[in-house]
């Protein structure tokens, strides 16, 4: 598989891997969730089946009690002779020391219209007797001949209470009744679990017992106006406004035991700031048997989500350094696999190269051998020629650039100086912030000078000396990494053509770098003394070949034949400003590699050298201009 259809796939194998980390982040967060809701529901029911078995057994424990003071003397006495002072005040006596022994909240006797004859409260201000309950439904149950029970506000005392009533007879008739109150405050306040809240219901809902004072009165459902008039009728709650809680209800848990909901408000949010907040419950529900109670179990989902959040980060990291795992085994698999195809590459081209030369060998004569052996060393004597002149040129460049070089340098030198004087005064001084910052202004000038020097380390590049194909675009970017600095210093505008990019000819870069910046060099300095210094480049194909021309403004050759320019040491610069050897050179790599390099006059004026190469590449059209 080419390295074009790797890439084609990576995006894909990308868009996979994390369409599998969401499913797995998914299904980590779904499965969490449920295990951490049972677990919830399951602490939850064990909550509600305790609670509300002390709430049972607190009630058990006087829902008798009615009855058996309905079978005592005392109270049909007080029943048959209400004017009787004294069999009154027995009677309260009785209640009194009966309530303080079996720790009920009150206890009192009833006659059949209703009214408070005896209480156990005689003696205090909100004292019952002579008061009116007829209007309880207790006090209905017990004349209809049945045990009443009521949870509702005390009229006078103005607190809970559950209140058991019993007829109580004389003879066959039904007198008056018997009615015992308890308080389950006690209840209430034995609850401190921090998760879960308690809340208990009358028969319409609304909550009378709860570890939640903002939710007390409040019901858990909406109430019917006639259910509130009836409530209203019997004083039961004396005037509460029985809001409903803003409950939301999300969904009903297998099972049907357990259902999600949201509390979002409550009707007390000034007094109670935390109630603004929206929280979330698990909603458990039971009765009490026989008491017309339902008790409810609010569990916080807090737990639920901080198990779900664990088990995501959790699986995330895990999936993370899993496909970490597979990235880095791919990308050692495809290193080896590469490294493998490079090495059966190499020797294939070994083995070729070997076959290739036997051949030869084999094919070559005696007279041929030193025939070979006398042009050799006459190439080799023309090419230490050649190669000397090309160093000599170099030379000369290379002193050019060291001159503009030490010029730029001086300056970031004594900057430099002055900075880490400055720094060791600073140091005495112990002025260590100042003694950083000159630091850091040292290091910004190093990095300047390695940009001053940069063109040395371009110029300083091995060439392959085999023609092969060569970008223009990047004899133009090398040529101009060395000139730069001086095209800029002799203020020098160079117009290039557009689309060197797509030419590529057959050559050498660095020997078709070291061509062109001689060609450069020869037009700025026949420009030195011109006021406007241009150097206009075209660019031209024909068949084959391209042909690169470099036309600037000077005064022109002044030679009556321009070619007379590339003969060694022809030059018309002063005396120590160069040797002549620059275009001479330039004519001779141009040549080996198989070109042409001309001189003219343009008619317009100014000198006219043209590039003339080989194509390696069919050249694309469109070549405009472009100044630099």
């Amino acid at each position: 598989m080419n390295s074009a259809v790797r890439s084609s796939h990576r995006p894909l194998s990308l868009l996979l891997g994390l369409l599998v980390l969401v499913l797995v982040l998914l299904q980590t967060a779904q499965l969490s969730q449920r295990q951490a809701l049972e677990a919830l529901q399951s602490r939850a029911e064990s909550d509600l089946n305790r609670y509300a078995l002390s709430v049972q057994q607190k009630l058990d424990r006087y829902k008798d009690l009615p009855r058996l003071l309905a079978t005592h003397s005392n109270f049909m006495e007080a029943l048959a002779q209400p004017e009787n002072p004294d069999v009154i005040q027995h009677t309260n006596l009785y209640l009194e020391q009966v309530t303080r022994i079996l720790g009920a909240s009150d206890s009192y006797l009833m006659d059949a219209q209703g009214v408070t004859q005896a209480a156990s409260n005689w003696n205090r201000e909100s004292s019952f007797v002579g008061l009116n309950f007829g209007f309880r439904p207790y006090f209905r149950d017990a004349m209809a001949g049945k045990a009443g029970h009521y949870f509702a506000l005390g009229t006078t005392s103005r607190q809970r209470g559950y209140y058991f009533s019993w007829p109580v007879r004389i003879g066959e008739r039904i007198a008056g009744a018997i009615v015992v109150k308890i308080d389950l405050n006690e209840v209430e306040q034995d609850w401190s679990d921090p998760i879960i809240d308690i809340a208990v219901t009358d028969e319409d809902g609304v909550i009378v017992i709860t570890t939640r004072p903002e939710w007390k009165f409040h019901a858990l459902g909406g109430l019917s106006s006639q259910d509130l008039q009836r409530i209203q009728q019997s004083q039961r709650y004396l005037g509460q406004p029985l809001e409903p809680l803003d409950l939301v209800r999300h969904q009903t848990l297998e099972g049907g035991r357990a259902e999600r909901v949201t509390l979002r408000r409550t009707g007390d949010q000034a007094s109670h700031p935390v109630a603004q907040r929206s929280e979330d419950f698990l909603l458990l529900t039971k009765p009490v048997p026989d008491t017309g109670l339902n008790v409810a179990v609010f569990a916080r989902t807090t737990p639920v989500d901080r198990a779900v959040l664990q088990a995501v980060v959790l699986a995330g990291f895990v999936c993370i350094a899993l496909l970490l795992l597979v990235l880095f085994i791919q990308a050692r698999w495809r290193i080896v696999r590469q490294r493998r195809e490079f090495e059966v590459r190499e020797l294939q081209a070994l083995q070729a190269a070997r076959d290739v030369l036997e051949t030869r060998v084999e094919e070559r004569t005696a007279d041929l051998t030193r025939t070979n052996a006398r042009l050799l060393e006459e190439m080799e004597q023309h090419q230490s020629t050649q190669n000397e002149l090309v160093q000599t040129a170099k030379l000369a460049v290379l002193g050019q650039l060291a001159a503009g070089i030490n010029h730029e340098l001086n300056q970031p030198l004594t900057a430099i100086r002055n900075y880490a004087d400055n720094a060791q005064a600073f140091l005495r001084l112990e002025r260590f912030d100042r003694v950083g910052d000159n630091l850091k202004e040292i290091a910004g000038l190093t990095d300047r000078m390695a940009r001053i020097i940069h063109p040395l380390k371009e110029f300083a590049r091995k060439s392959s000396g085999r023609p092969m194909p060569v970008s223009l675009q990047a004899v133009k970017d090398g040529a101009m990494s060395i000139m730069y600095g001086r095209l800029g210093q002799q203020g020098v505008e160079i117009v290039w053509p557009a689309g060197l990019s797509r030419i590529h000819v057959l050559g050498d870069t660095l020997r078709l770098e070291q061509v062109l910046v001689n060609l450069l060099a020869n037009a700025m300095q026949a420009m030195e003394s011109c006021v406007h210094k241009r150097i206009e480049v075209g660019l031209e194909q024909q068949g084959e070949r391209i042909r690169l021309s470099l036309h600037d403004t000077g005064p022109g050759i002044e030679a009556e034949d321009p070619q007379q320019v590339f003969e060694p040491f022809y030059t018309t610069k002063q005396s120590g400003q160069g040797l002549g050897l620059g275009l001479s050179i330039s004519h001779r790599i141009i040549e080996n590699l198989g070109g042409h390099l001309t001189a003219a006059n343009h008619p317009e004026g100014g000198a006219v050298l043209t590039l003339e190469l080989l194509l390696a590449q069919p050249a694309e059209a469109g070549m405009d201009g472009d100044s630099q």
